[in-house]
Parts: C-alpha cells; structure tokens; sequence
C-alpha cells in the first residue's frame, strides 16, 4: 500500500507555530526566486553589454569619435559610463592618475548595484535550514507531548505529527538550497564582471599613455 505525502493537509493540521515557521520560509522562498531572477536578467543584460561595447570600442579607431557616440546617449551603464567619465576626465586634467582613479569609483558603483539583493539570497541560504529545523523540534516536542495523554502508542499515533514536523526541515532545505546556488552562481558571474572592468581600465590608460 503506497503512501501519498498530502503536504495541504498537514499544513492545515500542524500546530500554530509550525503553521507561522512554513508559511515564514513560503515567504522567504517566493521572495528568493523574485531576486534570483532579477539578478539573473541584470547580469545576463550586463554581461550582453559588455560584449557589445567591447566589440564596439575596439572596432572604432578615433576615441574622440566614439565619446561623443557615447556623449549622446541618456543613460550609460558598465563599460560605456566607465570609458565616458575616463576619457571626460582625461579632457579635463590629462593625467592619468585621475583617470585611473574615477573608472575605478565608477566600477565599484557598478559592483555596489550588481551585488544589489545578493545579501538576502545568502542570509536565506544561511537561516533558512534552522527556521525549517526549529518548526521540526516543535512539532516533534509536540507529538511526543501529546503521548503523555495516551495508555497506548502505536506508530499510526505518533507518524502524523512527526511527518508535519520534517516537513518543515523539507521546506528549509527547499528554500535554502536555490538561494545558495543563486547566490554563489552570481558571485562567479560579477567576478568575471568585475574583471572585464579591470581590464579595461588597464587597456583603455594604455591607450590614452600612448595618445599622449
């Protein structure tokens, strides 16, 4: 004889704390997966801007050309808005220290909105099992709270309530587990983000070294 796991009924027949534990870690995982795919779309977009600005600057010869392609554009993000404020400055001062020193600002701006929401797909990560774990304890303190009462136990007494309490660990471990992978997965991708700055930045003095 099989067992169907009915996960609606012993949500409705968990005591009131374990009821406040599931619904607190449904919240937590809704909220995750609303972050987990805004980060994916950002970085996804940034990391597509990247490729074409790249490919853009290198295929143009005349940097003063290209900053005033740029110039143009209401809003520069990433590379373009590093490259502007490196070169505006550069027109300004020309020196190179200053250059280097307001892309640098610029890119750890960039990094600040990347790294947007991340903290709470890693505190989800890290709570998540104990929230899921305290609902267990208690629903398992319960069960074995209400044999007190009873002259004879059988499994079939105890089995509701101990299901209804790891449930509670199942829906932490379920909330926690695609935070951690979210979060470690964007980590790896602003990383790689933050490098292509880095470099550019380097190359871009280069040039600018060379021009002068």
């Amino acid at each position: 004889m099989t067992y169907e796991l009915d996960i609606i009924s012993l949500f409705f027949d968990a005591s009131f704390v374990v009821q406040m534990v599931m619904i607190i870690l449904i919240g937590l995982s809704l909220t995750s997966w609303w972050f987990i795919f805004d980060r994916w779309i950002t970085l996804s977009r940034v990391e597509k801007d990247i490729f074409n600005f790249e490919k853009f600057f290198w295929s143009n010869a005349n940097i003063e050309d290209l900053f005033t392609k740029v110039q143009k554009k209401e809003k520069k993000i990433g590379l373009e808005q590093i490259f502007y404020v490196g070169f505006e400055e550069y027109k300004k001062s020309s020196s190179l220290n200053d250059v280097k020193k307001v892309m640098e600002i610029v890119s750890l701006r960039n990094e600040d909105d990347l790294e947007k929401r991340l903290a709470f797909l890693s505190t989800v990560a890290s709570v998540s099992p104990y929230i899921g774990l305290f609902g267990t304890v208690w629903g398992i303190m319960n069960a074995f709270g209400g044999l007190a009462q009873l002259t004879q136990v059988s499994i079939t007494v105890v089995a509701p309530g101990i299901s209804e309490a790891l449930v509670a660990t199942a829906l932490g471990l379920f909330t926690a587990i695609p935070a951690l992978i979210s979060y470690n997965w964007s980590i790896s991708r602003i990383e790689r983000i933050l490098k292509n700055y880095s470099n550019f930045t380097e190359e871009f003095l280069i040039l600018l070294r060379r021009k002068s």
